[in-house]
């Protein structure tokens, strides 16, 4: 298979994958599925993947990388540590339940609670996330001492309000950045 060929074949399959997760769920996704939705072969699919989990966990992985460096370079372009903070929560408006992105986002957490290699794998995207919110806090005025803590505490409300639009899609999202935002003193809200 030529180089980039396979590099195409493979990106169909991880992008068929992840449509299929939000879709039908982590344990109801099968190769044979995977491959009819990416117009191959299954042993192609398995000439990539040496097995189905691998598969998943790059597919989930890759989704929600992407997701978080949008994330990321939307924080970059705004003025201030509050504004990027009502960003950030922003950016979950459009995660309703019904939405993909916010289907296979629960599906890997679930899977990632059942299965090492996914914890290891979503907890590789969480700590770049992390690394690279915490350089922005720094920039922000936030000092190096509480910027990684603030990062975390940030990261687990985020994953937090995400879960609770499941339950409460009339959540404010509004008022709570803004109750995030008082997390950061005033004369730490600037530009980063």
């Amino acid at each position: 298979m030529g180089n980039g060929r396979g590099r195409s074949t493979r990106a169909a399959v991880l992008q068929a994958a992840g449509e299929l997760i939000a879709e039908l769920g982590w344990g109801r996704v099968s190769t044979r599925l995977v491959a009819e939705r990416a117009g191959v072969r299954p042993g192609v699919v398995h000439y990539h993947f040496a097995s189905q989990q691998q598969l998943l966990t790059e597919a989930a992985t890759a989704v929600l990388s992407g997701f978080v460096s949008q994330a990321l370079v939307a924080l970059s372009e705004l003025d201030d540590v509050r504004s990027g903070l009502a960003g950030l929560v922003g950016s979950l408006a459009g995660l309703g339940p019904g939405q993909p992105a916010h289907l296979l986002f629960t599906e890997t957490y679930l899977a990632a609670s059942r299965d090492e290699a996914v914890a290891a794998a979503l907890s590789g995207v969480l700590a770049d996330f992390r690394t690279e919110l915490t350089r922005w806090l720094r920039a922000g005025g936030v000092p190096a001492a509480e910027a990684g803590d603030l990062a975390a505490l940030l990261g687990a409300a985020l994953d937090g309000i995400a879960l609770h639009r499941v339950l409460d899609p009339a959540l404010p999202l509004h008022r709570l950045a803004d109750l995030l935002g008082r997390l950061v003193p005033d004369d730490q809200g600037g530009a980063p």
